[in-house]
């Protein structure tokens, strides 16, 4: 981990290439019963690609890479209790994807303010007024239009986040989600539809 953070320091020089699956499991349980060794050599193959997974719900390289770090560390602390049972890989991006999004909400209203600029941009509607009245009314529509995307399923939320205000393709969103890009297209149209039906009024 980079210098300066006051957490364990673990180096960021990567392995290459990414180990298999049965090489991560070994890690994993290494880990489980406290070894320091399998916990550094699992953060550094695995260090790149989740900062790649971070990085599409974060703002910079560097919130990415301290969300990684965090997903980490909460590795280790909980090493004990940490059991997995399916593809190692999935679990991390998973685990950093949670991190991330954790992070997103200590930044809340400002995701609130993104939100209404993207579902500006999707149904051309307008940017307004400088009196108090009308701020008000904005402040409103915002929480409006949040509230709805926070009632999206998680994952069709994520999809949404990713491609209106990451800005990521459909093809990286697959990639980052581990889903086909057929199934990033469905979510983004029922998506679209849902926030329409609910918030046709709002948005006029």
């Amino acid at each position: 981990m980079r210098e300066g953070t006051g957490r364990a320091q673990v180096s960021v020089e990567m392995a290459s290439p990414e180990p298999l699956q049965e090489q991560l499991q070994r890690w994993m349980a290494q880990i489980a019963d406290g070894d320091s060794a399998a916990f550094e050599a699992l953060f550094r193959a695995m260090y790149e690609r989740m900062c790649f997974v971070a990085r599409a719900y974060v703002k910079s390289a560097a919130d990415a890479e301290d969300v990684v770090e965090d997903t980490f560390l909460k590795l280790w602390t909980n090493r004990d209790r940490i059991r997995v049972r399916g593809s190692v890989k999935s679990y991390l991006a998973a685990a950093v994807r949670n991190t991330a999004l954790n992070h997103l909400s200590r930044g809340r209203i400002e995701q609130k303010y993104a939100a209404l600029a993207t579902m500006d941009e999707v149904w051309g509607t307008a940017q307004v007024a400088n009196d108090a009245e009308a701020a008000l009314r904005e402040q409103e529509r915002v929480v409006q239009v949040q509230r709805a995307i926070d009632d999206l399923p998680s994952r069709a939320r994520e999809t949404y986040c990713l491609y209106y205000q990451r800005r990521l393709s459909y093809v990286q969103i697959a990639e980052v989600m581990g889903v086909s890009v057929r199934t990033v297209e469905a979510q983004l149209v029922r998506c679209v539809r849902k926030l329409t039906k609910q918030l046709g009024g709002v948005l006029e």
